[in-house]
């Protein structure tokens, strides 16, 4: 009796041209898009031999661009070591450090491969003399990239929801702090804006 219900409700829903609402799972994490929000440096970037002097800039409503320049006073590769720290943002304000942490060395390397398909935009829209790893020192500069080409990178592809500060530190073999950016994001679910 309740089967033959449903097939009836299905029915006239599906004559009358009516569709049921759509679900939406307001889960804590799943498969997500990004919104950029901020590019900067950590600090004052005039000791460091990997400047990161980038900010996003807005094109539109809703699309931005990065731009600036990359001043690198020694080669960027693989006996450089990075960490990223992700500070979550808390439900009263406020940033929580240390909510993701990820170190590890081949920082050249590593970044290719986190980029994904990005990191030939990313060399691209700085004029890059090459894609490959090391990069040589130079200044590099950047007129304008398109961020939402910049989405197709090899990160995890579920994460947990919400507003992230990243801080990307670069350091020597021997624990110089090389340079320092910090990028600003949303993580959102993929029906949200």
């Amino acid at each position: 009796m309740i089967s033959l219900a449903i097939v009836l409700v299905c029915c006239v829903l599906q004559t009358t041209g009516i569709k049921p609402p759509t679900y939406f799972p307001n889960l804590p994490m799943g498969e997500y898009k990004l919104k950029f929000k901020a590019v900067f440096p950590c600090e004052s970037t005039e000791r460091h031999k990997l400047q990161y002097n980038t900010y996003l800039s807005k094109k539109s409503v809703n699309e931005f661009e990065l731009k600036g320049n990359l001043t690198y006073f020694v080669p960027f590769d693989d006996s450089i070591s990075i960490n990223i720290n992700m500070a979550s943002k808390g439900s009263i304000g406020g940033w929580k450090d240390n909510a993701h942490v990820y170190t590890t060395p081949n920082a050249c390397s590593k970044m290719k491969f986190l980029f994904g398909d990005s990191w030939k935009v990313y060399v691209k829209g700085f004029n890059f003399s090459d894609t490959e790893c090391p990069m040589k020192p130079g200044t590099y500069v950047a007129t304008g990239i398109d961020v939402d080409k910049m989405t197709n990178t090899n990160f995890p592809k579920t994460f947990f929801y919400g507003e992230y500060k990243m801080a990307f530190t670069f350091t020597s073999s021997k624990g110089e702090k090389l340079g320092c950016t910090v990028l600003v994001l949303d993580i959102l679910r993929p029906w949200e804006n």
